[in-house]
């Protein structure tokens, strides 16, 4: 049948496709994509797996919502440092301490605080600290937010923070907790599970994961470095870098979109959903139960209350 189409419905067919200019003028019409195509390229050629899924993406993506959440977390993290440096005289250290006293931080002995278990995310230790999760945050969040989307990509990120925390009080509940590392791990983890359940089709796939562990090592490698080796400050958990990170593999396997729904991934979904909900259940009920800490002893003692001479 294609072989006895006539020459003017072959170029009607490609006009419409906007392949030719006209009939007499046969010749491919070849127009340079513009920066946004090559971005949503680049995209779907890193999150998605399978060619049929980056040219259906590529063909509709609109970024019509944008990808608010990672850029608002972003935002927030970004004011919430320059705040605390303004503070401090207009000086950010490259690694500094902890601002314990803030109310963002999470402290063993404000745990009936319950806002503490998020809001740390956004109180960091240094501008070092604040531009090595600001990176792998917008690296790895930005396109995970643009193919799945801001309900999705923020519920992985915000199970990473509360997961991070919450093993903090269970694993290490004499330390501060600060920074989005449980946040930011949780979103690398999930793009990597996704990557390494689609391994034969992701390009560049051991690659990319041979970095990102590398990467991951080195900051969990520094974390529990300073956290047994800097006895004149307080201390700050690393529990949240692994925690988020495992929040982030089932949390990942739960909301994720996934081209195919094979027997052996949907056991995987449910055992993910039990394997979570079983470790944050038992983590809010020791700390729901558990004796709160009293004193912590790498903080000053408060001043006693004024008697009001």
């Amino acid at each position: 049948m294609s072989g006895k189409r006539t020459r003017s419905y072959r170029c009607a067919v490609h006009q419409r496709d906007r392949e030719v200019s006209s009939e007499n003028d046969f010749h491919l019409i070849l127009e340079d994509p513009t920066l946004f195509a090559r971005m949503v390229h680049l995209v779907a050629m890193e999150v998605l797996p399978e060619e049929r899924d980056r040219k259906y993406y590529q063909e509709r993506y609109t970024c019509c919502p944008p990808p608010f959440f990672i850029i608002c977390v972003t935002l927030l993290e970004l004011g919430v440092f320059a705040w605390y440096a303004w503070g401090a005289g207009g000086v950010a250290a490259a690694a500094g301490p902890v601002p314990v006293d803030s109310p963002l931080v999470f402290r063993p002995d404000r745990r009936r605080e319950l806002w503490r278990f998020l809001t740390y995310s956004v109180v960091h230790a240094g501008w070092l600290h604040l531009a090595f999760n600001l990176l792998v945050q917008l690296a790895v969040g930005l396109p995970l937010e643009m193919v799945h989307g801001a309900l999705r990509c923020g519920a992985v990120y915000l199970a990473g923070v509360l997961g991070g925390s919450l093993a903090a009080s269970v694993l290490d509940p004499d330390v501060c907790l600060a920074g989005a590392s449980g946040g930011v791990y949780a979103l690398l983890a999930a793009h990597l599970a996704n990557a390494l359940l689609n391994f034969h089709a992701m390009r560049y796939g051991a690659v990319r994961l041979v970095a990102a562990l590398a990467v991951a090592s080195c900051d969990v490698g520094f974390a529990v470095h300073a956290r047994y080796t800097k006895q004149e400050a307080p201390p700050v958990s690393y529990a949240a870098h692994v925690a988020g990170a495992l929040a982030g593999l089932t949390i990942g396997l739960l909301v994720l979109k996934h081209a195919q729904q094979r027997l052996w991934e949907r056991l995987l979904w449910w055992a993910a959903l039990g394997a979570y909900a079983a470790c944050t259940l038992f983590a809010v009920l020791y700390n729901v139960f558990s004796a709160p800490v009293d004193e912590l002893h790498y903080m000053p003692p408060d001043p006693p209350p004024d008697a009001g001479f």
